[in-house]
C-alpha cells in the first residue's frame, strides 16, 4: 500500500489570522457584488447593513453552514428581494472554505 492511502486530513482547517479576517470578509463581499446593482454605493451600504443585522441574530460561534441554511431557507424568499438574497447566499458560499463563524464574519464586516 502506498503512503498516500494513509494521509490524514485535518478535521478543521488552521484558524484564520485575525488581521487577515476583515480583508477576507470584505473581499468576499466585493467579489459577489461586482457587476451587480449592489456595487453602487447606496445599494452596497444597504446590503452591508442587512448582513450585519442578520449576523447579529446568530450566536457568535454559529458556523457558516447555519448562515447558509437561514439565508437559503424558504422563509427568506421574499418577493422582490430574490436578488438581495442570492447575493447574500453567494457571499456565504464565497466564505465557506474559510470556516469562519458568524461572530468572525460580523467582526470582519464591522471593521470595514
Amino acid at each position: 500500500m502506498s503512503a498516500a492511502l494513509h494521509t490524514v486530513i485535518p478535521a478543521h482547517p488552521a484558524p484564520v489570522d485575525r488581521a487577515v479576517m476583515p480583508v477576507l470578509v470584505m473581499d468576499a463581499l466585493h467579489a459577489v457584488t461586482a457587476d451587480t446593482p449592489f456595487n453602487q454605493p447606496d445599494r452596497f451600504d444597504a446590503l452591508h447593513r442587512d448582513l450585519l443585522d442578520l449576523l447579529e441574530g446568530f450566536h457568535p460561534d454559529a458556523d457558516i453552514d447555519e448562515c447558509l441554511f437561514v439565508v437559503g431557507h424558504p422563509m427568506h424568499h421574499i418577493a422582490g428581494r430574490e436578488e438581495r438574497r442570492d447575493v447574500m447566499l453567494q457571499f456565504f458560499h464565497e466564505l465557506h472554505p474559510t470556516h469562519l463563524t458568524a461572530g468572525q464574519i460580523f467582526t470582519g464586516l464591522e471593521t470595514r
